[in-house]
């Protein structure tokens, strides 16, 4: 069985796209996946699965109704150790992760927060749902503990 993560676009974000994540559990669960657990609310769902990433998405995005990346734990541990042990997000700098919805690609994004405009972020050349570093660092530690 392989460790993923489903990273939802568009959920919970500024009153938008309301998802509990109480109903994500279930939802994933009910299509076939064990020991699942979602992280904070902005659509993180963690679990087991035997199915390809691939078969995953359509199957997840066909249940919940919304674009779904979906990234194994061997993925996700590539990616953290592509990005820089010093980037961080915090009061002194910004660093979010754009997974590609239509790829299995993970683009970086990262910048002082000083040198940055209010409200200032990525733009990504590709569809994404983005997180921030830290969010995607603890997805790794708990994928890890699964």
């Amino acid at each position: 069985m392989t460790v993923y993560v489903a990273l939802l676009r568009g959920v919970n974000v500024g009153g938008r796209g309301k998802v509990d994540m109480r109903e994500l559990k279930k939802q994933v669960e009910a299509l076939g996946s064990s020991d699942v657990s979602t992280y904070i609310n902005s659509g993180n769902v963690i679990f087991r699965d035997r199915r390809a990433a691939a078969t995953l998405t359509r199957e997840l995005e066909k249940a919940l109704g919304r674009r779904v990346a979906v990234r194994s734990l061997a993925q996700i541990q590539a990616l953290c150790r592509r990005i820089p042990d010093d980037w961080g997000n915090d009061k002194e700098q910004k660093t979010d992760v754009g997974f590609a919805l239509d790829k299995p690609e993970e683009l970086l994004w990262h910048a002082l927060r000083k040198d940055l405009k209010p409200r200032e972020g990525p733009e990504w050349d590709v569809e994404v749902t983005a997180r921030n570093v830290n969010t995607v660092r603890t997805l790794r530690a708990k994928m890890e503990a699964l």
